[in-house]
């Protein structure tokens, strides 16, 4: 009987070191798809948002002179409204439905939209807010507000982006928009009584049952104001939903960005917990390659969780992840950190000209001459598109400045594979002393600009 015991005694003890191996593996993988879901939500809601801000900030230093400002200080709302009436115009073409200007006391003195918002309440702003200080002669005026209806960005995210992106927004907010006759109506979201859709945009995705069988789930999380993920299965098509919470400037929680994406990921996580499992029965030699292919899957899948599959540089996720890192080690030990942002020139006219494919080589035959003529202390990642992002530790900007002009001039004698000659436009900053991440970039991005805006192939430095 013993013996019989103890190949029961080592299969049994194999079967749990394996169970519990692989379940706290599938654990961390789950863990891992949440992570990477709630980033990639954040990042592409935080691109969305930046092309408005590019056009607020070009309205913003391109309207607001010192006349302008002056008829602010004075109080001349009529030829101020006058004024930005029509310039507004072109803005709202753009989405951007609604322009507000609020004295020192918080009182508007101009509001310019499409509804009929005669009172601004900045705890129930119903669209994304951008803000911008108003001074003259070096004296604060007040605020002037750019608000994007969520409508607006939903419909840019479900254009640019593969899944499907809704906004769930609290029923105080719809109400106040059906009331100023911004909206013709609220959808119910059939996740809480208390949270709507303005509008919705279903690719091909079942929206509606989902949220009917996952409202239980959701209602634990919704009001904690932090970002969630899961995975639901419905007969066995697997949909990773993400939750991120949307705030007005006073930090009070206006709703959610929810994305419903298919999820093929899963599945082969859950087939190869249960094939572990399977195999924790067999020999220790059997028990130790499962564990080596669930360590080269995790490893494989934090790779692509790091990593543009078409160039192979650093994708906005990692690239983020160390601008935080190199940002916190240059201010605490007062080292000097540059970015470099730039992007092709006229890479539309290559795609419209030789089609997609042959834009996708130059893309790669760009990120291979990156790779060759920074340092191995840079950091360089794809930004989105056809722009890229280059870190520089330990660099001024005159130094970026050199790096910037030897990567412009390698790029503009490299002949590119049926494109032939292509060039780049460089924006270049250098991280100022308690400067936010977010700022940093947009310094070298308006520097970027501006290099356009001077002919291209060329580098500009940041003010």
């Amino acid at each position: 009987m013993k013996k019989i015991f103890i190949p029961l005694g080592v299969s049994l003890s194999i079967f749990l070191i394996g169970f519990v191996v692989f379940f706290l593996g599938k654990k961390d993988k789950e863990n891992i798809i949440y992570e990477n879901a709630v980033k990639i939500t954040q990042s592409n809601y935080k691109s969305v948002k930046l092309g408005y801000k590019k056009l607020t900030d070009y309205f913003y230093y391109d309207v607001f002179d010192k006349r302008l400002l002056r008829l602010v200080y004075r109080k001349k709302s009529k030829t101020l409204k006058k004024i930005l009436n029509k310039k507004f115009k072109k803005l709202y073409k753009q989405n951007i439905d609604k322009l507000v200007i609020l004295n020192l006391n918080g009182k508007p003195v101009l509001i310019l939209s499409k509804g009929n918002y005669r009172k601004f309440n900045p705890d129930y702003i119903d669209g994304q807010q951008l803000v911008y200080a108003l001074k003259y002669k070096n004296k604060f005026l007040g605020n002037l507000y750019f608000s994007i209806p969520f409508w607006a960005i939903q419909k840019d995210l479900n254009y640019v982006f593969k899944d499907t992106y809704l906004f769930l927004l609290k029923k105080e907010v719809g109400l106040s928009r059906l009331k100023a006759g911004a909206i013709k109506s609220i959808i119910p979201s059939g996740l809480s009584d208390r949270y709507y859709y303005e509008d919705i945009q279903i690719k091909d995705i079942p929206i509606t049952y989902i949220n009917k069988k996952i409202r239980k789930k959701v209602l634990k999380f919704l009001g904690k104001d932090k970002p969630f993920s899961f995975i639901y299965n419905n007969e066995g098509n697997f949909y990773l939903i993400t939750f991120i919470p949307v705030f007005n400037l006073n930090n009070h929680l206006m709703g959610y960005l929810v994305r419903y994406s298919k999820d093929n990921t899963y599945p082969i996580i859950l087939k190869s917990f249960y094939t572990n499992i399977t195999l924790s029965f067999l020999l220790a030699v059997i028990l130790g390659f499962s564990v080596y292919i669930f360590l080269k899957d995790l490893e494989k899948f934090r790779y692509l969780s790091e990593t543009d599959r078409l160039t192979g540089l650093y994708n906005k996720g990692k690239f983020n992840e160390v601008l935080q890192r190199e940002i916190q080690r240059a201010k605490r030990y007062k080292r000097p950190l540059s970015l470099i942002i730039f992007d092709i020139d006229h890479f539309k006219k290559i795609n419209d000209t030789y089609g997609h494919k042959v834009g996708d080589e130059v893309l790669k035959a760009l990120a291979k001459l990156i790779k060759k003529n920074i340092r191995k202390t840079d950091f360089a990642a794809r930004w989105g598109g056809e722009e890229f992002v280059i870190l520089a530790p330990e660099t001024n900007v005159e130094g970026a400045k050199k790096l910037a002009e030897k990567l412009r001039q390698a790029v503009e004698t490299y002949k590119f594979p049926t494109v032939g000659k292509v060039t780049i436009s460089l924006g270049v900053a250098q991280l100022e002393p308690d400067e936010k991440p977010e700022d940093f970039i947009v310094r070298a991005d308006m520097a970027l600009y501006k290099a356009k805006e001077g002919g291209r192939n060329r580098v500009e430095i940041a003010i």
